[in-house]
Protein backbone atom coordinates (compact mmCIF):
# COMPACT_ATOMS: atom_id res chain seq x y z
CA UNK A 1 0.00 0.00 0.00
CA UNK A 2 2.93 2.27 0.54
CA UNK A 3 4.04 2.08 -2.80
CA UNK A 4 1.19 2.92 -4.29
CA UNK A 5 1.06 6.32 -2.38
CA UNK A 6 4.34 7.19 -3.44
CA UNK A 7 3.55 6.07 -7.47
CA UNK A 8 0.73 8.10 -7.05
CA UNK A 9 2.99 11.27 -5.45
CA UNK A 10 5.42 10.52 -8.22
CA UNK A 11 2.86 11.21 -10.85
CA UNK A 12 1.02 14.50 -9.37
CA UNK A 13 4.43 15.82 -8.50
CA UNK A 14 5.77 15.37 -11.99
CA UNK A 15 2.53 16.28 -13.81
CA UNK A 16 2.57 19.47 -11.77
CA UNK A 17 6.16 19.82 -12.47
CA UNK A 18 4.78 19.07 -16.43
CA UNK A 19 2.48 21.93 -16.03
CA UNK A 20 4.34 24.35 -14.96
CA UNK A 21 6.79 24.03 -17.19
CA UNK A 22 4.51 24.13 -20.25
CA UNK A 23 3.25 27.46 -19.38
CA UNK A 24 6.94 28.66 -19.19
CA UNK A 25 7.76 27.57 -22.52
CA UNK A 26 4.25 29.18 -23.88
CA UNK A 27 4.94 32.02 -21.43
CA UNK A 28 8.66 32.13 -23.17
CA UNK A 29 7.20 32.14 -27.13
CA UNK A 30 5.09 35.24 -26.07
CA UNK A 31 7.61 36.55 -24.63
CA UNK A 32 9.60 36.15 -28.05
CA UNK A 33 6.52 37.52 -30.18
CA UNK A 34 6.51 40.75 -27.60
CA UNK A 35 9.92 41.16 -28.40
CA UNK A 36 10.28 41.22 -32.05
CA UNK A 37 7.38 43.50 -32.20
CA UNK A 38 8.85 45.74 -29.57
CA UNK A 39 12.12 45.56 -31.86
CA UNK A 40 10.62 45.45 -35.54
CA UNK A 41 12.07 42.21 -35.98
CA UNK A 42 10.03 40.92 -38.61
CA UNK A 43 11.83 38.01 -39.36
CA UNK A 44 12.11 36.83 -35.55
CA UNK A 45 8.01 37.45 -35.18
CA UNK A 46 7.45 35.09 -38.24
CA UNK A 47 9.65 32.47 -37.16
CA UNK A 48 6.93 32.26 -34.65
CA UNK A 49 4.33 30.91 -36.61
CA UNK A 50 4.30 27.84 -38.23
CA UNK A 51 4.86 27.78 -42.35
CA UNK A 52 1.26 25.89 -42.52
CA UNK A 53 -0.22 28.66 -39.80
CA UNK A 54 -3.77 30.34 -40.36
CA UNK A 55 -5.37 33.71 -39.47
CA UNK A 56 -8.85 33.43 -38.64
CA UNK A 57 -10.50 36.80 -38.46
CA UNK A 58 -13.49 37.25 -36.56
CA UNK A 59 -13.38 41.21 -37.29
CA UNK A 60 -13.86 40.69 -41.37
CA UNK A 61 -15.39 37.18 -41.17
CA UNK A 62 -12.49 35.98 -43.34
CA UNK A 63 -9.44 33.22 -42.96
CA UNK A 64 -6.43 32.77 -44.59
CA UNK A 65 -3.24 32.08 -44.59
CA UNK A 66 -0.26 34.20 -41.94
CA UNK A 67 1.21 34.82 -44.91
CA UNK A 68 -1.11 36.81 -46.38
CA UNK A 69 -1.65 38.43 -42.76
CA UNK A 70 2.77 38.81 -42.41
CA UNK A 71 1.73 41.12 -46.27
CA UNK A 72 -0.59 43.43 -44.17
CA UNK A 73 1.84 43.77 -40.63
CA UNK A 74 5.04 44.07 -42.33
CA UNK A 75 5.00 47.52 -42.54
CA UNK A 76 4.63 48.34 -39.01
CA UNK A 77 7.74 46.15 -38.32
CA UNK A 78 9.63 48.25 -40.69
CA UNK A 79 8.67 51.69 -39.02
CA UNK A 80 9.38 50.27 -35.60
CA UNK A 81 12.80 49.34 -36.86
CA UNK A 82 13.08 52.81 -38.29
CA UNK A 83 12.27 54.63 -34.62
CA UNK A 84 9.23 55.94 -36.64
CA UNK A 85 7.19 54.50 -34.01
CA UNK A 86 7.07 52.25 -30.59
CA UNK A 87 5.21 49.05 -30.72
CA UNK A 88 3.87 46.97 -27.92
CA UNK A 89 1.96 43.73 -27.35
CA UNK A 90 0.04 42.91 -23.89
CA UNK A 91 -1.50 40.14 -23.49
CA UNK A 92 -4.66 38.22 -20.46
CA UNK A 93 -5.54 35.22 -20.79
CA UNK A 94 -8.64 33.81 -20.04
CA UNK A 95 -8.23 30.12 -20.74
CA UNK A 96 -5.38 28.01 -21.31
CA UNK A 97 -5.44 24.52 -22.39
CA UNK A 98 -2.62 22.63 -23.13
CA UNK A 99 -0.44 19.10 -22.84
CA UNK A 100 3.03 18.81 -23.44
CA UNK A 101 2.65 19.13 -27.31
CA UNK A 102 0.07 21.27 -28.05
CA UNK A 103 -1.81 24.04 -26.40
CA UNK A 104 -5.27 26.76 -27.22
CA UNK A 105 -5.21 29.76 -25.56
CA UNK A 106 -7.96 32.60 -25.08
CA UNK A 107 -7.58 36.00 -24.03
CA UNK A 108 -7.63 39.85 -24.99
CA UNK A 109 -4.20 41.43 -26.20
CA UNK A 110 -3.84 45.05 -26.66
CA UNK A 111 -1.47 46.10 -29.50
CA UNK A 112 -0.62 50.03 -29.48
CA UNK A 113 1.60 52.25 -30.83
CA UNK A 114 3.18 55.40 -30.65
CA UNK A 115 4.60 57.96 -32.79
CA UNK A 116 7.00 60.32 -32.26
CA UNK A 117 4.33 63.35 -31.70
CA UNK A 118 3.27 60.63 -28.47
CA UNK A 119 0.05 59.83 -30.21
CA UNK A 120 -1.01 56.47 -29.03
CA UNK A 121 -3.00 54.02 -31.15
CA UNK A 122 -4.25 50.91 -29.20
CA UNK A 123 -6.01 47.66 -30.51
CA UNK A 124 -7.97 45.75 -27.98
CA UNK A 125 -8.91 42.43 -29.57
CA UNK A 126 -10.23 39.24 -28.10
CA UNK A 127 -8.12 36.33 -29.71
CA UNK A 128 -7.55 32.73 -29.35
CA UNK A 129 -4.08 30.97 -29.94
CA UNK A 130 -3.45 27.41 -31.05
CA UNK A 131 0.12 26.46 -30.59
CA UNK A 132 1.87 23.03 -31.51
CA UNK A 133 5.28 22.05 -30.31
CA UNK A 134 7.86 20.82 -32.76
CA UNK A 135 11.48 19.94 -31.89
CA UNK A 136 11.44 21.35 -28.55
CA UNK A 137 9.97 24.28 -30.03
CA UNK A 138 6.19 26.23 -29.78
CA UNK A 139 5.41 27.93 -33.12
CA UNK A 140 1.39 29.05 -33.16
CA UNK A 141 -0.24 26.79 -35.93
CA UNK A 142 -3.51 29.69 -35.62
CA UNK A 143 -4.39 33.02 -34.58
CA UNK A 144 -7.94 33.81 -34.30
CA UNK A 145 -8.87 37.36 -33.72
CA UNK A 146 -12.25 37.29 -32.10
CA UNK A 147 -13.81 41.07 -32.13
CA UNK A 148 -12.69 44.12 -31.15
CA UNK A 149 -12.77 45.21 -27.36
CA UNK A 150 -11.98 48.05 -25.56
CA UNK A 151 -9.92 49.70 -22.61
CA UNK A 152 -12.73 49.61 -20.24
CA UNK A 153 -13.04 45.35 -21.06
CA UNK A 154 -9.13 45.07 -20.93
CA UNK A 155 -9.58 47.12 -17.45
CA UNK A 156 -11.68 44.67 -15.93
CA UNK A 157 -10.90 41.62 -17.56
CA UNK A 158 -9.71 39.15 -14.89
CA UNK A 159 -6.47 37.61 -16.21
CA UNK A 160 -5.86 33.37 -15.02
CA UNK A 161 -2.11 34.88 -15.06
Amino acid sequence: MYRVFIIIFIVIVEYSFGEINVIKELDSSWDEIKKSIKDGDFRKFKKMYHRDAILVNGIKNSTYPIRSAFNGWEKGFRDTKADSIDANLELKFSQRIFDNSTAHEKGIFHYYTINKKGRTTDSFIYFEALWIKKQNKWFMLMEKQISRTNKSEWDSFNSIQ
